[in-house]
């Protein structure tokens, strides 16, 4: 019965093979490699609520990781984050040679899967060298850590160091150890629309209206009214004492 390799020796026996023929590097030196793996977490809001007790945080990364983690105390004061010269502000661990292995074995294998509703790692996380940053909310996806123990849920922050020269080299080692990076979605291809060119319209010139020509107004004339001839009425004369006396002779 063939001995299982350990991941230490999978890397050397299989993935060094690999890589070199995926990055077309001749020199086995030259291929890229795990350097260490540090694991923290920040403290500084745990002191300023008034917590000066980290044992439950020093036994859970001695549990999560094998090693006792060291606190980190803040070297100087800085007012904007409340931060004071001696204050413990942090706690971490550094993994290297077989435990480092086992370490990325553990979280490529057993950790991920147990996270809330996973979808995959971002692969945006790299900082320009092959290095590696990935932050996990809740160190309770870890299996070493009794549900039945927890006092309080705190999250955990994993960075991994490598020798890539750039970050496709280091991309290309995560991969190798079985890293699920998240796959770009192919975007549906939106092809322009096709606008039918518009028929050129006929010109239609402006029809010329001829002025008419002022018309002249038409002065009414006064009407006259054509009078009756008055027939001059005759009155009878009447008559002269003289006259009367005349005729009677």
């Amino acid at each position: 019965m063939a001995k299982e390799l350990t991941p230490q020796e999978r890397y050397t026996k299989e993935l060094v093979p690999k890589l070199m023929k995926e990055l077309g590097i001749n020199n086995v030196n030259a291929v890229p490699k795990l350097n260490k793996i540090t694991i923290n977490a920040g403290l500084g809001s745990m002191y300023s609520s008034g917590t000066k007790d980290f044992s439950e945080f020093v036994e859970n990364f001695r549990l999560i990781t094998g090693q006792t983690p060291v606190i980190n105390i803040a070297k100087k004061a800085i007012s904007n984050f409340k931060l004071r010269e001696g204050t413990p502000n942090g706690i971490s661990v550094n993994l290297r040679g077989k435990r480092m292995y086992d370490f990325i074995e553990k979280l490529v294998h057993i950790v991920f899967p147990r996270v809330r509703d996973f979808r995959g790692i971002s692969d945006k996380s790299f900082d320009g060298n092959g290095n590696y940053t990935v932050g996990l909310k809740e160190h309770t996806v870890f299996p070493e850590i009794n549900p039945d123990d927890l006092v309080k849920i705190h999250g955990i922050q994993v960075c991994i160091n490598t020798s890539a020269k750039n970050d496709d080299e280091g991309k290309a080692l995560l991969t190798a150890f079985g890293f699920p990076f998240k796959k770009a979605e192919a975007q549906p291809e939106v092809k322009p629309a096709i606008v039918a060119e518009d028929e050129p319209k006929p010109v239609v010139k402006p029809e010329v209206v001829a002025e008419e020509e002022p018309k002249e107004e038409e002065v009414a004339e006064p009407v006259v009214e054509a009078k009756a001839e008055e027939t001059p009425t005759t009155e009878p004369e009447e008559d002269l004492p003289g006259e009367s006396q005349s005729k009677t002779i």
